[in-house]
């Protein structure tokens, strides 16, 4: 059985998240984007669809080699995709950073329309946080 089209489209998010391929992502995502990192931490946000392009490229500039994905689990109902993943990165600075992840994609006309990110917010804090802010 093959996959389907919406699988297909939240594969190639998380693709061009890992990378961080700024141009792959661009035909990835709606203009109208709504992604909503949760909770408190420095990496928690709402972004449209500039911030989620400049959020991909200082991932690209935050890790020596982007991200490895593992897909955990993908499950799909009514264009909803829900993504269980774990991401393995070192920082330029050395440090790992390996955080676990669910995304939830909204996926309309063939673009994510909305996507919904669940992360451990404290690790962001303490790996990701001296980062950002030197």
């Amino acid at each position: 059985m093959s996959e389907s089209a919406n699988k297909q489209i939240a594969r190639a998010f998380m693709n061009a998240l890992s990378t961080g391929d700024v141009e792959a992502m661009s035909g990835i995502i709606s203009q109208d984007i709504e992604a909503v990192a949760t909770g408190t931490s420095v990496l928690s946000a709402n972004r449209n669809y500039d911030a989620v392009l400049e959020a991909v490229a200082g991932l690209k500039q935050a890790t020596k080699d982007g991200i490895a994905i593992e897909i955990l689990s993908l499950t799909e109902e009514d264009g909803r995709v829900v993504c269980e993943w774990k991401g393995s990165s070192e920082l330029v600075t050395g440090t790992p950073y390996n955080n676990e992840y669910v995304f939830i994609f909204q996926i309309e006309d063939g673009k994510v329309r909305r996507m919904t990110e669940y992360m451990d917010t404290k690790l962001a804090d303490e790996v990701m946080g001296p980062i950002l802010a030197g």
